[in-house]
């Protein structure tokens, strides 16, 4: 199930070909997120509350051997009460955000506590090391699967690298995706500073203000445009000082595409602690920060692609393989539970 119709469109699509592609068959219900269907919060909130109803009924047949994935809780951790209430024992919340960027309905730790302690709680699923710690801290460990972000199959490399800037126009550095108030616009200015010479430097998505040295096209950019920015990019950088996992990374994966960002977040999972595609910014002396991500995006550019494209077909092999395991294990809960009842 997506509440966010527009926005998960290419995450809930990788997760039904994911499913598909170990045997697991599954079927997609979505609604428009407000800020895309121009109706009100609270009748979207409805929408979501009879479509969870719709599919409880489904699943809460006697001898149903259906489940419940939701996509993404709309209510924070109210949702486990919500989803409890309306799918009993069938579903699973998945949580991005555990301690959100952004200021979020029912994410409060008192609300964390609270939905603690409900017994037989819904199962709850993260996709990285980082959000599985932010559970804990809230004291949602219990049940909890970690799953990696759910992935296309890969295209391989977007571009020859040889053949950047060979066509008259300079390699193009891009940062994708809504603003935050964790994107580190110090360092995208120190960047602009080394890099604005040599590369174009774009920054496209919602909410962005303006940041010198930088083209900034502050807007929502639909699913096609958002594919041929990613696909047409030499670099994509992640200018996060802290995210749990990132959608644009997973994306620009699957094309090849190689990403620039922090060591010590999700990134390490698709490239490995040594990466020279991730900066160490807590061993860098002060000064020097800029300095290693012009060298992480210098090597993007040439030998960093060839790495991209040899992680994305780890990284979507060992995706697979946790998808496979998850979804048997989660239908087996289920049947565990109705032959309970």
């Amino acid at each position: 199930m997506n509440p966010l119709g527009v926005a998960l469109r290419h995450y809930t699509g990788a997760l039904v070909r994911q499913l598909s592609d170990v045997g697991i068959e599954a079927e997609s219900f979505s609604i428009t997120e407000p800020s895309q269907s121009g109706k009100s919060r609270l009748k979207w909130l409805g929408e979501y509350t009879a479509m969870l109803y719709s599919v409880g009924q489904r699943t809460r047949k006697p001898n149903s051997s259906e489940r419940v994935l939701l996509t993404w809780p709309v209510l924070g951790f109210l949702d486990l009460l919500t989803v409890k209430a309306l799918c009993g024992n069938s579903a699973v919340i998945i949580y991005h955000d555990p301690q959100p960027l952004v200021r979020s309905v029912g994410s409060s730790p008192l609300v964390a506590r609270f939905a603690g302690r409900m017994k037989n709680r819904p199962g709850t699923l993260v996709h990285s090391d980082e959000a599985a710690q932010a559970m804990a801290a809230v004291g949602l460990a219990e049940g909890l699967a970690q799953v990696p972000h759910p992935m296309l199959p890969p295209a391989g490399a977007a571009k020859d690298p040889h053949l950047s800037g060979q066509s008259g126009k300079r390699p193009r550095v891009r940062v994708l995706g809504q603003y935050k108030a964790d994107r580190d616009l110090d360092l995208l200015k120190s960047l602009a500073g080394r890099l604005g010479t040599k590369y174009d430097l774009d920054i496209v998505g919602r909410g962005w203000p303006s940041v010198e040295g930088w083209h900034v096209d502050a807007r929502f950019v639909p699913e096609d445009e958002l594919e041929e920015l990613i696909v047409s990019s030499d670099t994509i950088v992640i200018p996060y000082k802290r995210f749990y996992q990132s959608g644009i990374a997973m994306r620009a994966l699957e094309h090849g595409v190689p990403i620039v960002g922090r060591i010590g977040t999700s990134l390490e999972k698709l490239y490995g602690p040594q990466s020279r595609l991730l900066v160490a910014a807590e061993h860098v002396l002060p000064g020097q920060e800029t300095g290693a991500w012009v060298s992480a995006i210098e090597y993007a550019m040439g030998q960093g692609r060839t790495e991209t494209v040899l992680a994305a077909k780890l990284f979507h092999e060992e995706a697979s393989e946790s998808w496979r395991l998850f979804g048997r294990s989660m239908l087996a809960h289920g049947s565990a539970h109705r032959s309970k009842g």
